[in-house]
């Protein structure tokens, strides 16, 4: 891997890993939009993906098995963006940033899936 490749990498991984700690250290907010998405053991399934979060992406960082980090914190961003960022029930400015943080997980799902696809 190239050292460009290496920094990309860590860049992208650094999201993943700092929303991690976040939710780990104040899962509340996020245990709310689990609930109210009627999530079977809120709690847990936000510590579980905050698991996912911290451990997947530091194994992205350090570009240990990239393939299989890359491919599990894809499969995380898809609950987490549809739960999270439900853009299509809102209205004016908030439906807006919804919607904008809705596209940022796209972007980074297709990121991970490019860095998942090299070889």
């Amino acid at each position: 891997m190239s050292v460009t490749g290496a920094i990309g990498r860590a860049l992208l991984a650094s999201i993943f890993i700092k929303n991690g700690l976040d939710h780990l250290q104040n899962p509340e907010p996020i245990v709310r939009a689990t609930r109210g998405a009627e999530i079977p053991q809120p709690e847990l399934a936000v510590k579980a993906n905050s698991a996912v979060l911290v451990g997947a992406g530091t194994l992205l960082a350090l570009g240990i098995a990239p393939r299989a980090a890359s491919a599990a914190l894809a499969i995380s961003l898809v609950p987490t963006t549809v739960i999270g960022h439900p853009f299509w029930d809102r209205e004016g400015r908030e439906r807006q940033q919804q919607q904008n943080q809705f596209l940022k997980n796209l972007a980074l799902f297709g990121a991970l899936l490019a860095v998942g696809s090299r070889r």
